[in-house]
Order: structure tokens, then C-alpha cells, then sequence
């Protein structure tokens, strides 16, 4: 038979239990607070805006040449990030990674129904990612020329490192937030899991409810410093059956 169990049953199981759910929710936070703050590399990301235009020299600007450079976005996302461009970056600013780990650090956002393209960089020093976005932009620009045989790209807007710039990531108030709620669940579950692990009889229904037999009987509580005489016989509560 399945056992079911009401609303106030569960509160009173979680109430019984709050210190163990108080106590696992803030290990929780803190253990996430000091990951956050000491262990976690923070991240920083900046951008390097490009536009793609016209070819420079024409100056007709009409409804088919813009959805012809809006076409062309997509392709020069796609050669951003291939190896003629990122494998050039690394060899003048001499980094030290390989293609696919500067492709990892490397993003390149469209943006929606324009002729911009946003280079967005990732790395754990903040001046190095302004010099990866900025020197993609300009090998990006340079090769584009003898890539497409079009001159149609420009850097609008370069990658600069200010004082102010906070981490990406991580987002230590937001990962608090979170463990928070993962420590209250955690502890809710290990109260409900405690409680039907627990088989002690407490009360006259625990009795019933388990052995399936009347009470006949139940001793008061005492106080143990009260000393029971040894001729003074124990009183039993009677029931009817």
C-alpha cells in the first residue's frame, strides 16, 4: 500500500528539521563564495566592431547592394575564426596557445539585420584579449581584400581596456543565489529522507498506524529527578478497545 503524507506533516517535518536545512544551505553558500572569489579565474571579455560596407570608392548606396553586404556577414564570421586569420594573430602577438584554443577565446556576434560584426574576446588578462580582438580586426581587414577581392570592411569601433572593467565571469552574487537554492532543496530532501529512515515509535499513532493494534496504554513523562518508590505501583492509562 502507498503511504501518503498531507501538507502539515511535511511542515512539521521541515520544521522539526530546520536547523538541518539552515545549516546545509549556508555550507553551501559559503563553500560557493569561496570558490568564487579565490579558486575561480575571473574572466574578461571586450569587442572589436567591425562594419561591412560598400567597396570603397563607390558611393550608390541602394536596397540590393546593403542585402548583398548582409549576405556577405555571415562568410566573414565564418573566416574570422579559421586558421588564416588566427594562426597570423598568434604568430605576431607570439602567443602562446594553439589555433583551437585561441578559436575558443575568439566569438564573433552578428548583429541582427545590420552590417555589423562584433569580435568578442575571452581571456583571463584583459589586455591580452584587447590585443587579440584588435589584431584579428586588422589581419581580418588586411586579408579580406585578397581573400574576397573586395575592400568593403572597416574597424568602427577598436577594443580598449578601462580601469572599471568588471570579470564576465564568475558572477559570484548569482552563484551564491543559486547554491542557496540548491542548499534549501538539499536540505528539505535530507529532512523527508531522515524522517522515513527513522523507524522509532514517538506517539500512540506511530503505534496503530505501524503495528495495526489498539493502544491499550501510555506512560506520562517524568521527570528524572523524581525517584519512583519501589512499592508504589506504575499507573497505566486504559483505553477501550
Amino acid at each position: 500500500m502507498i503511504e501518503t503524507i498531507s501538507l502539515r506533516e511535511i511542515y512539521g517535518i521541515l520544521k522539526n528539521r530546520i536547523r538541518l536545512i539552515l545549516t546545509v544551505t549556508i555550507v553551501a553558500m559559503i563553500i560557493t563564495a569561496l570558490v568564487s572569489y579565490y579558486l575561480v579565474t575571473p574572466i574578461y571579455q571586450t569587442s572589436t566592431q567591425l562594419l561591412i560596407s560598400q567597396q570603397r570608392g563607390e558611393v550608390v548606396v541602394d536596397s540590393q547592394s546593403i542585402e548583398a553586404d548582409l549576405q556577405l556577414v555571415a562568410t566573414y564570421s565564418e573566416i574570422i575564426k579559421s586558421p588564416v586569420i588566427l594562426e597570423q594573430v598568434i604568430s605576431q602577438l607570439g602567443l602562446e596557445m594553439s589555433y583551437e584554443e585561441l578559436q575558443g577565446k575568439v566569438n564573433v556576434e552578428i548583429a541582427e539585420s545590420s552590417q555589423l560584426l562584433n569580435i568578442k574576446v575571452m581571456d583571463a588578462d584583459p589586455a591580452v584579449a584587447v590585443g587579440i580582438a584588435n589584431k584579428t580586426a586588422e589581419i581580418f581587414e588586411a586579408e579580406i581584400i585578397e581573400l574576397m577581392n573586395v575592400d568593403n570592411v572597416s574597424i568602427l569601433s577598436p577594443a580598449v581596456v578601462t580601469e572599471s572593467q568588471a570579470p564576465v565571469s564568475p558572477n559570484p552574487p548569482l552563484n551564491i543565489l543559486l547554491s542557496a537554492i540548491v542548499g534549501l532543496l538539499i536540505g528539505m530532501a535530507m529532512a523527508m529522507i531522515l524522517r522515513y529512515l527513522d523507524t522509532t515509535l514517538r506517539s500512540e499513532e506511530d503505534v496503530q498506524n505501524v503495528l495495526g493494534i489498539p493502544v491499550l496504554g501510555a506512560i506520562s513523562p517524568m521527570n528524572e529527578e523524581e525517584d519512583i518508590p519501589a512499592n508504589e505501583p506504575i499507573a497505566f492509562k486504559r483505553r477501550e478497545a
